[in-house]
């Protein structure tokens, strides 16, 4: 479930990501390169699935980190979604 205040029209993500919960599970364009990044630090990829699904861990979380989720155009990178971490 994601928080009250965020658009679910605008939303990948299915549940939030906290200090708790490490397992991002979102979606976006079929068969896409997505970029996760934390704090501004390296970007890891994961590729989405037929249907668009993509999934992706991370070891630890605090509050107040921020991830980026974006994609490839040309040689920058798309920001999509900006996620804090609240909790």
């Amino acid at each position: 479930m994601r928080y009250e205040d965020i658009n679910p029209a605008f939303d990948p993500l299915f549940e939030n990501i906290t200090t708790e919960q490490l397992h991002v599970i979102g979606v976006y364009a079929p068969e896409t390169k997505v970029y996760i990044s934390l704090n501004d630090g390296r970007r890891s990829s994961v590729t989405t699935d037929i249907g668009g699904l993509f999934e992706y861990d991370f070891e630890t979380l605090n509050v107040g980190d921020v991830i980026k989720f974006s994609v490839k155009n040309g040689t920058t990178y798309d920001v999509f979604l900006e996620e804090k971490i609240r909790e």
